[in-house]
């Protein structure tokens, strides 16, 4: 869910500031004061292509001559819509012609192939000089190598996943506990449905809010997860998607849909109309996570149902005795930087110099205009911010005013690397009633409660061809046939068939390339 976080909003607003406090600055990576002000008369003319969403920086804002005036560094900046960015990106490298920086969407079969051809700079000595590169985990890069060599630099996101969330009123209504099993959840669910849980004496409410391609599926831990947790009769890994985990959410499922307790058209309803179902208080059962939830949407359960509480629900406990969910991969987009610039290592420690500084972590009650790091890359007080509540919210329509936009890395939300997901305080920085905060604090103590061991999934450590060119359509028709398992168009006696069917079409390839990957990882 993309929400509307501070961050998503501050990175609007940065840049005007600069030129007001371009003199002062934080610490560098070596906590030795401002030293990426520029040495000399030298300009770097810098190169830079991203991704967007929805913010479409000024080419020539004020943010960039307030980069100009800090670190020596001309960017040149281009912003593609993200839907049309792939395209693009293929034709610009096809051309040979990359630009100096290049933001990586996603850890497709482009990116590994246009590592092997040498396209990228490698980043590997580079890493321990800058403190936000150190500190991203080992089995973050990990996850990007190529050829044992790292060739980018993550851009930050959180580790949480998404855990089930219930309607605590309605369960303290019908004089019910919280469940714990998915027996216990699927009593709750039709209880939700035929027992009038808001009290209101109408039939209008049931218990699993679910729309196309089974989502959200209630994952309740990382047995349960798509993860490829669970092993078949050989030891060799499978993904969770055939799992007997996900046996168990899809019989669920089936048995609560023959009872009225699940979206009836669940098999149309897009994201959108899903999280209406939820909000709008038909269903009891959701999800939730600490970062990006959308709080226009509880806030408006609400106002209909001022009574309305939701809670996360704990993290069951698994037959092999784990609890806990599965661990994100702790990224989103990755920043490249050209081959091209091997011969030219000042230019390179400069980039690396400005992504480093948009990267360093600041805790909550430090973004303040008093940080002069702060108020520098937000765009001034007052130009790209203001504080409202003791918070700096964003100025609307000051984009181009932000540095951040042009730091050399994913935009449109500022994500310093954390040195923890709780350092983040998502709940007081991303969210401002008070109401959506103890929601959100609730996730987080839940989290901290039932989530010491989070499950890191093998196979992101892997590259598999199979999975790269057919994995979608894998996915797209186990999702399709048990679509049909749930609305009983399929028994779920079929479930080993049609794993034997999802082999048949690749997947039998796809496990193979993945378990010899991840034995080699493990060597």
């Amino acid at each position: 869910m993309k929400g509307k976080t501070l961050v998503s909003l501050t990175t609007a607003a940065v840049l005007t500031a600069a030129l007001a406090a371009c003199s002062g600055g934080g610490k560098t990576a070596t906590g030795t004061g401002d030293t990426n002000a520029p040495k000399g008369n030298k300009v770097y003319d810098i190169g830079f292509l991203n991704f967007a969403y929805t913010i479409f920086p000024d080419p020539n804002g004020k943010g960039v001559e307030a980069i100009k005036q800090k670190f020596g560094a001309n960017i040149k900046a281009q912003f593609v819509l993200q839907s049309d960015y792939q395209e693009k990106l293929n034709v610009i490298m096809a051309s040979g012609d990359m630009p100096d920086v290049v933001a990586i969407k996603d850890l497709d079969a482009n990116y590994y192939k246009w590592a092997k051809q040498g396209a990228f700079l490698p980043l590997d000595d580079y890493i321990e000089k800058y403190a936000t590169f150190k500190g991203v985990p080992k089995s973050i890069y990990d996850q990007f190598r190529v050829n044992g060599k790292i060739y980018s630099i993550p851009m930050y996101a959180p580790t949480y996943t998404f855990s089930g969330t219930i309607r605590q009123d309605w369960l303290d209504n019908l004089g019910l506990k919280m469940p714990t099993n998915y027996k216990e959840l699927l009593d709750v669910a039709i209880a939700f449905t035929k027992n009038d849980p808001d009290k209101n004496g109408k039939n209008d409410t049931y218990g699993f809010a679910l729309g196309q391609d089974v989502n959200p599926t209630p994952t309740m831990g990382a047995y349960w997860s798509g993860a490829w947790y669970h092993k078949d009769k050989d030891g060799n890994y499978m993904p969770g998607l055939i799992g007997p985990g996900r046996k168990e959410s899809i019989e669920t499922l089936a048995t609560a849909y023959k009872e009225g307790a699940v979206t009836k058209d669940f098999a149309v309803l897009n994201w959108a109309q899903t999280n209406k179902e939820f909000y709008s208080g038909k269903a009891g059962i959701f999800i939730g996570t600490p970062s990006g939830m959308v709080e226009d949407y509880y806030t408006g359960l609400l106002k209909i149902d001022p009574k309305a509480k939701v809670v996360p629900i704990p993290f069951f406990k698994a037959p092999d005795g784990s609890q806990g969910n599965l661990k994100g991969r702790g990224f989103f987009g990755l920043t490249t930087l050209s081959a091209k610039l091997k011969n030219d290592p000042d230019k390179v420690k400069k980039i690396l110099e400005i992504l480093d500084y948009g990267r360093q972590f600041l805790p909550l009650d430090q973004r303040t205009p008093q940080n002069q790091q702060f108020d520098w890359i937000m765009g001034g007080n007052g130009v790209g911010y203001e504080m409202i509540a003791g918070k700096a919210v964003p100025k609307a329509g000051q984009e181009s005013s932000t540095p951040i936009q042009y730091m050399l890395q994913r935009h449109e939300f500022w994500k310093p690397w954390a040195p923890s997901d709780d350092a983040n305080q998502f709940s007081k920085a991303s969210y401002n009633s008070p109401e959506m905060q103890a929601f959100i604090a609730s996730i987080e103590q839940m989290e901290k409660t039932y989530n010491k061991n989070p499950y890191d999934d093998p196979v992101n450590l892997v590259y598999s061809e199979t999975r790269a060119s057919k994995g979608s359509e894998l996915d797209k028709y186990l999702l399709g046939e048990q679509t049909k398992m749930i609305s009983g168009q399929r028994p779920i006696s079929d479930w080993d068939k049609m794993i034997e069917e999802w082999k048949s079409r690749g997947g039998a390839q796809l496990m193979k390339e993945v378990n010899d990957g991840i034995k080699a990882a493990k060597k």
